[in-house]
């Protein structure tokens, strides 16, 4: 797997995860005020969010989406979201281990990113958090 990131901007950053059978998650993380739009990765899935630091790209080799695990965890049941989101997306490796892909956003209810996950060109799960 494949993490590419964009930074053209305050406004207009991004991060796609790509694996090797052209499986692709892409989510907005450009912010604006009163928010935090990040993501994380995680040795299970977690409903409390985990702060990574901006150059913490991790290498993925070998690793790819499981498409059929989509998890979303609610306001109510994540205090730090606020009126935010997540979501979380499986992958594995051929050793049969298991991560965790966690896309969040914290707000106050004004702002909103999206997310995409394409299966084959397909979208399979699209939202805003």
């Amino acid at each position: 797997m494949k993490i590419f990131t964009t930074d053209t901007g305050h406004y207009n950053q991004k991060v796609n995860f790509v694996d090797d059978n052209n499986i692709m998650l892409g989510y907005d993380t450009g912010q604006d005020c009163c928010e935090t739009a990040d993501w994380f990765i995680a040795d299970k899935p977690t409903k409390e969010i985990i702060e990574r630091r901006e150059d913490d790209i991790p290498e993925l080799i070998g690793w790819d989406f499981d498409p059929s695990y989509f998890a979303k965890v609610e306001p109510s049941e994540c205090e730090q979201l606020d009126s935010g989101g997540m979501v979380i997306f499986k992958i594995t490796n051929k050793e049969g281990q298991a991560k965790f892909i966690h896309l969040y956003n914290c707000h106050n209810g004004y702002y909103g990113h999206g997310f995409t996950f394409q299966v084959g060109g397909k979208t399979v799960q699209e939202d805003c958090l």
